[in-house]
């Protein structure tokens, strides 16, 4: 498992998006489900007030997940609403896999809230786990790198 930071701070999703994220998951079993979240992040408190799926159109959907390039981009051009995204873990535990941390690189820029979530061992309901995507800077002369990380948060249904 990997290392992460764990913080205080509390990610408020709304109870309509997550039944809705609930229903996808676990309608697209076996493969990873995917989507992303709209929202505020207003003094530090995230607001997820909106789940919309996006199709998984990884090689191996099994292992994987990767967005639908027109449907990503629709949500990429709200970036004042795209709060984050969210995919499955069906079959491992809601936690960052390695692929997933070096993915953040390439995207973690433009939002701060990440899910994961995986089917509970009936497959009737899933765990949902919440992370604020962290930014940080290194000076390695003369190149500056932009690295992103996960700080796991608590997440509260309202």
């Amino acid at each position: 498992m990997t290392n992460l930071q764990v913080s205080d701070e509390e990610m408020l999703l709304h109870a309509t998006a997550a039944r809705e994220l609930t229903a996808h998951t676990l309608l697209h079993l076996p493969h990873e489900a995917c989507g992303v979240l709209l929202g505020t992040d207003a003094a530090g408190s995230i607001q997820i007030e909106q789940f919309h799926p996006i199709r998984n159109v990884a090689p191996d959907p099994l292992h994987a997940f990767m967005f639908h390039p027109e449907e990503w981009v629709k949500f990429c051009l709200q970036p004042d609403r795209l709060i984050g995204i969210v995919h499955s873990h069906p079959h491992s535990q809601p936690f960052p896999s390695q692929d997933d941390l070096t993915n953040l690189n390439g995207y973690g820029q433009l939002f701060d809230a990440y899910l994961i979530c995986s089917p509970n061992k009936s497959r009737t309901s899933i765990i949902i786990q919440s992370y604020r995507i962290v930014h940080s800077t290194s000076l390695i002369n003369p190149v500056i790198t932009n690295r992103y990380s996960l700080q796991q948060t608590q997440l509260t249904i309202t």
